[in-house]
């Protein structure tokens, strides 16, 4: 097995851990169900309604359980796939279960900071061109539950929001907090 292969399968598996995410994701922020963004996520992942039989659907159906293990035992298959292709080690059984999860955890706050940035570049799109697309509500209700939070403790400046700088300072500390540990 070679490097091609594996980076095929590294693209493979990312594709079906971000539409999986995505799907948990939206569901958690209780984004518009009609949306076309989320029938189509919905779709893609069907998956998803399967594990849903045996794991149920907890926080007044916001927090989707299947959703979450999925995403788990995909980013599991993900670094062992990709060490076994590449014929790397996975070490002691211990090791590579905190590896996973702390490179998870760095995945998610990347994720999240991508979502910040397009919140930011979508408001200001939504300023300018007064007009809005189903993407553009989208990403606008994944971030809102982020933000909430911090608009709490901000101060109202009318039209200029800092909860969004607030909020990636914030995942930006996390995540050398995290790069400290690995």
């Amino acid at each position: 097995m070679g490097a091609s292969s594996a980076l095929f399968f590294d693209i493979i598996i990312n594709v079906a851990i971000l539409l999986v995410f995505f799907r948990f994701l939206m569901q958690l922020a209780g984004v518009n169900a009609y949306n076309p963004v989320v029938l189509s996520t919905t779709k893609a992942t069907q998956i998803v309604d399967i594990f849903g039989r045996i794991l149920p659907t907890v926080g007044g159906g916001r927090v989707n359980l299947a959703a979450l293990v999925l995403v788990i035992l995909l980013y599991f298959l993900k670094v062992f796939g990709v060490k076994y292709l590449n014929a790397q080690p996975t070490g002691d059984a211990l090791y590579f279960i905190a590896s996973t999860v702390l490179s998870m955890l760095q995945a998610l706050i990347s994720i999240l900071k991508y979502l910040l940035f397009g919140y930011i570049i979508c408001s200001w799109i939504v300023m300018f061109s007064q007009s809005r697309s189903p993407y553009i509500e989208a990403i606008q209700e994944l971030a809102e539950p982020m933000l909430a939070p911090f608009r709490k403790i901000m101060p109202n400046m009318g039209m200029i929001d800092l909860s969004p700088i607030l909020a990636f300072f914030t995942l930006y500390i996390a995540e050398m907090m995290l790069k400290s540990i690995g």
